[in-house]
């Protein structure tokens, strides 16, 4: 089975791709041959000859071999040079011909390892160097020989290896970038389940603490608490399933969109259900906003209000959500001992201040915190509402 595989590796194109043969390349190698055929024929009538049909079939085939210079660049590179030098080997001029060897040396250093180019290069480059020094080809360059295999096969070798680097480069910085944004989305995904659970999971809590504080005083308290928990349980699974369908594999089209602003109220609902009184303040119009806000905005004020039932210690919070003409800030306070839980690493271990504040950042807002002057902690966030480029507008 691994012999196969290398197999399949091995007639595999960079990348994957199966070897085939692109349109383009048959172009390009059409229009090499002819420039080397009208090439070779204008050296010759420079000398009073003609370049007889066999010359003429001997540039086509290594035209011809240029084809699969993609596809098998080695083939491409034995098929184009064995032509070439029965060309050479029949006494036409040299330079038209040796550009197709050219263009096959650069094809195998272009889409080859380096050792097996190398290797092809040094295959050439020694044959080249026999039969040039086996035949006493009168029309050969004043340079030399051995100057003409550096310029028309090292060269080109050269600048295919280089393009390969370069390539090689753009490859592995594309699999950072592409490796960075798993990064950043395993991130925004972990803060959106924290968010989610953290603040359920401490409504549920403060629920079920009344219920079993007036349970035999109150039964119908305790029930109304029940019912409060089932709410914000089914709520939270909801949230996790909107959050998680972004997941390869989890697209449901059934899903609610994500929570926004307008839920605000729900939050505030759950909280004095459970016993924390909070005020709510909508100043201003709604106005349409783009979903990313829309989202921060809502964590936020959620992720708020749990540190202040989980840590705070108050006796009351207050939410003030205002639109303004280009912004949407939410504020959140409380009369509590201050910002035990938003320090994240505390006690709550919770993300706190540094993940609210990333979320602010993330849609291009700010996020201020600390002591109010009479006591307690505020949270304020101030986020852009205009409409973002390519951003979706929920309204």
């Amino acid at each position: 089975m691994e012999r196969m595989a290398a197999l399949r590796a091995a007639w595999a194109r960079p990348g994957g791709e199966p070897r085939r043969v692109e349109p383009v390349d048959a172009l390009f190698a059409a229009v090499l041959g002819v420039l080397a055929a009208l090439g070779s024929a204008s050296a010759l009538s420079e000398r009073g000859l003609r370049l007889d049909a066999a010359g003429y079939a001997l540039v086509a085939v290594a035209a011809a071999g240029l084809v699969a210079r993609r596809a098998w660049p080695l083939a491409a590179l034995a098929v184009t040079f064995t032509a070439t030098i029965a060309f050479l080997a029949r006494g036409h001029p040299y330079a038209p011909a040796l550009e197709l060897t050219s263009v096959a040396v650069y094809s195998v250093a272009a889409w080859r390892p380096e050792r097996v180019s190398a290797a092809a290069l040094v295959t050439v480059t020694v044959a080249y160097l026999s039969f040039s020094s086996w035949t006493a080809a009168p029309d050969a360059p004043e340079m030399g020989v051995p100057a003409l295999a550096a310029l028309w096969l090292l060269a080109p070798w050269a600048a295919g290896a280089a393009v390969r680097a370069y390539r090689r480069v753009r490859a592995r910085a594309a699999e950072a970038e592409r490796l960075g944004h798993i990064q950043e989305e395993r991130l925004r995904m972990a803060r959106e389940v924290h968010d989610i659970v953290g603040h359920s999971l401490a409504v549920v809590n403060m629920q079920a603490g009344v219920a079993l504080h007036v349970l035999h005083r109150r039964p119908e308290r305790a029930e109304e608490s029940l019912r409060a928990v089932r709410e914000v349980s089914a709520q939270a699974l909801e949230e996790l399933r909107a959050a998680l369908r972004t997941l390869p594999g989890t697209a449901d089209p059934g899903l609610a969109p994500a929570p926004g602003l307008e839920r605000v109220p729900e939050l505030v609902d759950a909280m004095r259900r459970g016993g924390l009184p909070v005020d709510l303040v909508v100043e201003g119009a709604r106005r349409r906003v783009p979903v990313a806000v829309d989202l921060a905005g809502y964590r936020i004020v959620q992720e708020s209000l749990t540190n202040v039932v989980r840590h705070a210690g108050a006796s009351r919070a207050d939410v003030r959500v205002t639109y303004g003409p280009d912004t949407v800030s939410v504020t959140v306070t409380d009369d509590g001992t201050g910002d035990l839980g938003y320090q994240g690493g505390g006690q709550g271990g919770g993300h706190g201040l540094p993940g609210m504040r990333e979320r602010a950042a993330s849609v291009g807002g700010t996020l201020e915190a600390g002591p109010c002057p009479g006591g307690g902690f505020r949270v304020l966030a101030v986020l852009p509402c205009g409409p973002r480029p390519g951003g979706v507008i929920r309204g």
